[in-house]
């Protein structure tokens, strides 16, 4: 809640001082807006004062003003006065004060208005009225030598860079106000600027940063200084420390970066600092102490960090701090001198530590706003801070019992949320003026009827998602006559309210999800016939929808009964409806027409019957007239029932809708080219239908498509190559049991966004392209998709507990030899299903480069070669299934880096060798390798042949690879070539007769080599 005290209002009649219209002149308005003016009391014509500001006057500006040429005051603000303003005006010579601002006026200023040479004060802001004003010619402007007070705020004036002018050429002018009149900040080379100026508004324009040179020459006399909502970038200068006689300073909302000037601690007279929604960095200046005067400062919405100066105890006239949306660290300051302090709001931070006791001292303080941050430990006793009215200290650590909040009668907003607080609720009696209470996402376990049953004004209580268990009685109700809106889901609560009790309160929203309602449906809601929302999901409820329970409906905005168990038919739904779930029940008979304008449709998992017709689907006309709006439902799910019957055709006239889940029912037929309409589709479902034909080539337009399953269809023809140029953001793509055939489109690669692949049980031919590896969203780490949030409703309460209708991509994967259907867990499935088809050729090494791929099957196949290698850079696979195919040759060893495997089958091939030992390839099942006869080696009984030496070699069997083998080896192989040399060579050196007998052995060898080359060589010529 910021506070923005604009001395402007004070300042613009500080000198005048006027009668009211019924002393000095009475004006009669009579219907057609004319105005007559008769002397009162013979008072003097020269006195004569107009004030009919806010009187609501409409239509055309009464023309006789025309004839008081006497007129010193004329105010006429915030009434509806239409067309231009008037020429005439610029005759009123005696006029001192003229005020048309906040009406309707358009069009060119009369320049006419330069002739008031003794006006002072000139008011024509024209913000947020509608119509436009506009400065054409500026030089009338210089003639109003006596102004001293000048807003032409929503003006568009011309030249942008006047502003400067009339404070160089109008030396009286002390306030200027030129709210966003686009203008500029021109370069001030000039040095003669007024010293009168003191209040300078400039706020909503397109000045930059080089203002901060012309406001140098202003630093002696401006007082008030907003350059709010601007151009200005880059550091704030150090000059703004020469400004001491600064009061007022707001540079919020613009693009100023870097550290707050030391200078500032100069400008000890500024009571009012906003430097809020800038990218200001780095800690908050030790100087800030020496603004001794500062009573308001806003430092919102940045980017600084570090810890609150120390010095900061000094600002004793503090007043309001706003430090919120910053990475301000450590803890709370001592705030014990702050005796003044009414707001501090410090929410969305990195703060930590423990809450300090001395906030109990700080009788002053209406709003305490720590939430988002670190802070822990316990919360201490509240009681004496007699002004508060706002306590937020939600999404923090806290934890332990909270203290009692009695007495604080002044207390409105208290929001505790999203920490770990335990034990019972506290006591809140004396809270009189108690309006909002969050208490959820706690760790509650009681909730005693002494805790609120006292509290009057409550109209907002949320209770939900804590570990409460009690049994709520007419005693903890019966005195909240203001209460609206309850929230109390995710708890063991069970009601128990005699049948003839009526609730003192009419519910607008009620959530009641996974309570203990059942097995009978609520009574005790039979009289809330203004209820907007309602949830009493997952609550067990076993009975059929009360025939009451349709006049307390015709208002319901939200209506939430899934995962119960109520039967019967649905027939009616209310006309304002915008989110109806009625999943996971057993409703029967044919669909409820859904009313215009409804948002969310869940009634899936039931047994509703017949065609989509019911739904408001009428043949050849689309969608019944008042039955879906203009733009129709975002998200539409009737799955998992038993509805049959042709696909409408009309599908183009729900053009928002993104979420589409007709799966699991008996639809037949082909699917309807109009679907290609869906430009807003991120999700279709039309899985086990009886579904054939081709996909549609118009299926190409929906260039949102994410999630596309066809699966378990009869759906045939060639996988289209338009899926992979025209549908870039698919993530997920499902053909499973169809009867596609053809080989695979090369363009399917581009989807790079594609994690999950399955196109199961075809007949799919060929080879798998070489470029499979573009799959880049099967490289990177993490999980892809997130929830889709379809509906987020915006309660007429602030809770923090959003109603959000979410939805979790799922599909059902054969993973690790069974199947699986997944939900919020798909999103880190990343997996390719090639399996039951009639592929050929070897894997292709791009596979072996999908580093997060978890799960691979190209079972059932013909593909051949051996394993590639690279299979081994699947560091995260967890089910791999190769089996039915005729792969040879060994396993790879690379594949005992698979750490992560738990599934593996490589049945049915031809793989040979020894299965690669010492890895958890051992720990498989044998049917593993069943139909490899040349596999060996354990878990196998088949031995291979090396290990079949005999019963006492292992006992020398010797690692290879060692490094003390191989020394061992080289050591001797050269010992073993010494000894034979020179046991050879001394030999024929000592013994005569033997060298003798070696050399001519020699001879004789060589003799014999040369008549054989002789004779080989005549054999060659006679042939030749």
């Amino acid at each position: 809640m910021k506070q923005v005290r604009d001395p402007l209002d004070t300042l613009m009649h500080r000198h005048f001082q006027y009668y009211s219209v019924t002393s000095a002149c009475q004006f009669v308005w009579n219907k057609e807006v004319n105005v007559k003016a008769r002397l009162l009391n013979g008072e003097d014509v020269q006195s004569m004062h107009i004030n009919q500001s806010t009187n609501q006057k409409d239509g055309s500006f009464p023309y006789q003003i025309g004839n008081l040429s006497n007129l010193h005051y004329l105010s006429l603000g915030s009434n509806d006065f239409r067309g231009p303003i008037p020429k005439f005006i610029g005759s009123l010579n005696s006029l001192r004060y003229l005020d048309l601002s906040h009406n309707s006026f358009e069009g060119a200023i009369p320049h006419e208005l330069g002739n008031l040479s003794q006006l002072q004060y000139l008011n024509l802001n024209s913000e947020f009225s509608g119509s436009t004003l506009v400065v054409r010619k500026s030089d009338w402007l210089f003639n109003l030598s006596s102004l001293t007070h000048l807003d032409l705020s929503g003006t568009i004036v011309a030249p942008p860079s006047i502003w400067v002018s009339l404070i160089q050429r109008i030396p009286s002018i002390s306030l200027m106000r030129l709210e966003e009149c686009k203008l500029l900040a021109p370069s001030c080379t000039l040095d003669n600027f007024s010293s009168s100026i003191s209040n300078l508004h400039l706020q909503g324009n397109n000045i930059n940063s080089s203002i901060f040179n012309c406001l140098s020459h202003l630093s002696g006399s401006l007082e008030v200084l907003d350059l709010s909502y601007n151009d200005l970038k880059g550091r704030i200068p150090q000059s703004f420390g020469h400004m001491t006689g600064l009061t007022y300073l707001d540079l919020s909302s613009n693009l100023l970066s870097q550290g707050i000037p030391n200078s500032f601690g100069r400008m000890t007279a500024l009571t009012y600092l906003d430097l809020s929604s800038n990218q200001l960095s780095q800690a908050i200046p030790n100087s800030f102490g020496c603004m001794t005067a500062l009573t308001f400062l806003y430092l919102s919405s940045n980017q600084l960090h570090g810890e609150f100066p120390n010095s900061l105890q000094n600002l004793s006239n503090l007043k309001v701090v706003y430090f919120s949306f910053n990475n301000l660290t450590g803890s709370l300051p001592d705030f014990t001198l702050l005796s003044s302090l009414t707001e501090f709001v410090v929410k969305f931070n990195q703060l930590d530590g423990y809450l300090p006791t001395v906030f109990e001292k700080h009788s002053a303080l209406q709003i305490l706003d720590l939430s988002n941050n670190h802070l822990k430990g316990s919360v201490p006793d509240f009681t004496g801070l007699s002004s508060l009215e706002s306590l937020d200290l939600q999404e923090n650590e806290f934890f332990g019992n909270l203290p009692n909040f009695t007495g604080l009668s002044s207390l409105r907003d208290l929001h505790l949320s999203n920490n770990e607080f335990s034990g019972s609720l506290p006591d809140f009696t004396g809270c009189s003026s108690l309006e909002v209470l969050y208490l959820d996402k706690n760790k509650f376990t009681e909730w005693g009827a002494q805790s609120t049953g006292s509290l009057s004004s409550l109209t907002d209580l949320d209770l939900s998602m804590n570990s409460i268990e009690s049994t709520i009685t007419e005693t903890h109700l019966s005195n909240l006559s203001s209460l609206k809106h309850l929230s109390a889901s995710y708890n063991s609560l069970t009601f128990e309210f005699s049948s003839e009790w009526i609730l003192p309160f009419q519910f607008e929203s009620l959530y009641l999800s996974s309570c203990k309602l059942g097995p009978k449906f609520p009574n005790w809601i039979r009289n809330q016939y203004g209820i907007g929302r309602l949830d009493i999901s997952h609550n067990q409820i076993s009975d059929t929808i009360p025939i009451w329970f349709w006049d307390i409906s015709t208002e319901m905005f939200l209506l939430n009964l899934s995962s119960n168990e109520i039967r019967g038919k649905f027939s009616y739904v209310p006309p304002e409806i915008a989110l109806i779930d009625l999943s996971s029940n057993y409703f029967d008979g044919p669909l409820p027409p859904i009313p215009a304008d409804c948002r969310e449709i869940n009634l899936s998992k039931n047994k509703f019957s017949g065609t989509l017709f019911s739904l408001g689907i009428v043949e050849d006309r689309g969608f019944t007239g008042g039955t879906f709006g203009s733009s129709g439902p975002a998200f539409l799910d009737i799955s998992h029932n038993q509805l049959f019957g042709a696909l409408p055709d009309c599908w183009m006239l729900l053009p928002s809708l993104g979420f589409l889940n007709l799966g699991y029912n008996n639809f037949s037929g082909r699917i309807p080219t109009s679907i290609g309409n869906l430009g807003s589709l991120e999700t279709l479902i039309l899985r086990k239908n009886k579904l054939y034909g081709k996909l549609p080539a118009s299926l190409r337009n929906c260039r949102s498509l994410g999630f596309a399953d066809f699966g378990l269809n009869k759906l045939s023809g060639e996988v289209p190559s338009w899926i992979g140029e025209d549908l870039p953001r698919l993530y997920a793509l499902i053909l499973k049991a169809n009867r596609f055939y053809g080989s695979l489109p090369i363009e399917i690669c581009h989807l790079s966004n594609l994690h999950f692949l399955d196109l199961s049980m075809n007949r799919i031919s060929g080879t798998v392209p070489t470029c499979f590896g573009n799959f880049t969203a099967m490289i990177r780490k993490g999980k892809e998709v997130v929830e889709h949030i379809y509906y987020s409703d915006d309660p007429p309460f602030k809770s923090p507990t959003e109603y959000r209708y979410t939805y979790f991509d799922d599909v059902l994967a054969t993973w690790k030899g069974q199947e699986y259907e997944y939900g919020s867990n798909f999103a880190y499935l990343k997996m390719i299903d090639l399996s039951t088809n009639n592929l050929t050729g070897e894997i292709p090494i791009g596979i072996t480069r999908l580093l997060e791929l978890k799960g691979l099957n190209l079972s059932g196949n013909r593909f051949y070669g051996e394993v590639p290698v690279e299979i081994g850079e699947l560091k995260v696979l967890e089910s791999l299934d190769l089996s039915t195919n005729k792969f040879s040759g060994e396993i790879p060893s690379s594949m005992s880096g698979l750490n992560f495997l738990a599934f593996l089958n490589l049945s049915s091939n031809n793989f040979s060798g020894k299965i690669p030992s010492g890895t958890q390839l051992q720990g498989f099942n044998t049917s593993t390798y069943d139909g490899n006869t040349e596999l060996c080696g354990k878990p196998l009984t088949n031995i291979c042949p090396i290990d079949n030496i005999g019963p006492s070699s292992s006992e020398y069997e010797v690692d290879e690879d060692s490094s003390e083998y191989k020394r061992w080896l080289c050591i001797g192989g050269v010992l073993g070539f010494s000894t034979s040399f020179w046991g050879i060579m001394g030999t024929l050196v000592l013994n005569q007769r033997w060298r003798h007998a070696y050399y001519l052995s020699l001879y004789k060898l060589k003799e014999r080599f040369y008549v054989a080359i002789a004779v080989h060589i005549g054999k060659l010529q006679r042939k030749v």
